[in-house]
């Protein structure tokens, strides 16, 4: 890792001194999270429709595995991309430092602004600066197994009950007892374990409070944590939710996931017409988790009225659609949600996902956070304490934290 981030910054000082060079042009650099073949190659079909209708003007796209480790490089050395298509968790942090530019000015000079899907604009804001616009959200749904609900002669759940009775009924065991087929799959082990979170705000709670304090012991997150206890471990097959979710191998009849990772079952003609989405099941509030990737400044940019533009062109609405078609992902604009959702029979459940989604906290303290939440649920999950005394625990390390940021 060390060698190829110091070969990138080798690349990175020729570039910029060749730009030096050139007495016409502009080019602009962009970096975004990931390296998917999908997006990338929707990436390509954008930046040569932008060269072409903005001549004089040059995307460079550079992609790696660490965005983080490749852009905290790219800063030190003063040579950051000029956008950065970034996870709203790196948003607080570089905002903070200084590594992302202010958009408020170049916002309101946009006569399209005001199109954006109000809970996606308001994802770009840290500390009462916009600093971002979203250009791809991935909502939690609910899927489930059409086929499996009606031999069992039940509805699709929408409160937490119904879920608890279609579970316990649609679980399948061996002669031994052993789940064979999942009730409902719900991850043991994560990288960012928001399975959880989709049922604490769906009971009305929240990890933040309106002074950006970290509420993780609540009444409603322990009132999730003691749901989930009556009946998880009898419809479960555990798994991590970085490896693949059951529900997409047949292997479960319903769960909570990314949008976007549900898509190859939709795919797979196997299993055609027996899938379908809907909001999660809830105890009263019509909530889910909501990620969102925006897209940046960085602070080195010499062209920033021109990466605006760029950015722009990348949600005008030719291009929302082609990536909601490419890339099975929600339309950020408003005007764009009525095309958007008769393009599938689910997609106006995306978008309700999308309006009622709640990201992770946009504050500094968020990577603590996560850290320290997803330890929390396996302590609780893996019955190494019980659900008061772990958020307690949990909201205390927090807090201690917190102190030291």
């Amino acid at each position: 890792m060390k060698k190829a981030l110091a070969l990138l910054l080798a690349a990175l000082l020729l570039l910029s001194g060749a730009a030096l060079a050139e007495e016409e042009g502009i080019t602009l650099r962009f970096i975004r999270v990931g390296n998917d073949t999908a997006e990338t190659n929707f990436w390509a079909t954008v930046i040569e429709d932008y060269e072409a209708a903005n001549p004089g003007i040059t995307i460079e796209y550079i992609s790696g595995q660490d965005q983080d480790a490749m852009l905290n490089t790219m800063f030190a050395a003063n040579l950051a991309p000029d956008v950065i298509g970034g996870g709203i968790a790196s948003l607080p942090q570089r905002a903070s430092m200084g590594q992302y530019i202010p958009l408020d000015d170049y916002f309101a000079e946009w006569d399209e602004g005001s199109d954006m899907v109000e809970r996606v604009l308001q994802n770009g804001y840290y500390d009462g600066t916009l600093y971002a616009l979203g250009y791809s959200v991935t909502p939690y749904v609910f899927a489930y197994r059409i086929d499996l609900l009606e031999e069992a002669g039940l509805e699709v759940p929408t409160t937490w009950e119904e879920l608890k009775e279609a579970a316990l009924a649609l679980t399948v065991r061996d002669e031994n007892g052993v789940v064979t087929r999942a009730g409902f799959a719900f991850p043991m082990s994560g990288g960012n374990m928001v399975e959880y979170d989709v049922f604490v705000f769906g009971n009305g709670g929240l990890f933040m409070d309106e002074d950006s304090n970290p509420t993780l012991d609540t009444a409603e997150a322990l009132e999730a944590f003691e749901f989930l206890e009556t009946f998880l471990a009898d419809v479960n097959i555990p798994y991590d939710n970085n490896d693949i979710n059951p529900f997409l191998t047949g292997n479960a009849a319903m769960t909570l996931i990314n949008n976007v990772a549900l898509r190859p079952i939709l795919e797979n003609e196997e299993y055609a017409g027996k899938v379908g989405v809907s909001a999660p099941p809830t105890n009263g509030t019509a909530a889910t988790f909501c990620g969102c990737n925006m897209l940046f400044i960085g602070r080195d940019c010499q062209h920033p009225e021109e990466a605006f533009d760029f950015i722009t062109f990348a949600l005008s609405p030719e291009i929302e659609l082609r990536r909601a078609e490419m890339l099975n992902v929600p339309v950020v604009r408003t005007s764009l949600l009525e095309e958007y959702n008769a393009m599938d029979p689910y997609n106006a459940v995306r978008s309700d996902c999308v309006q009622n989604g709640i990201s992770m906290p946009a504050t500094v303290w968020s990577p603590q956070f996560m850290t320290i939440r997803n330890e929390l649920i396996q302590k609780v999950l893996f019955g190494e304490s019980d659900p008061a005394t772990a958020l307690s625990e949990a909201q205390e390390k927090l807090e201690e934290e917190i102190e030291f940021l």
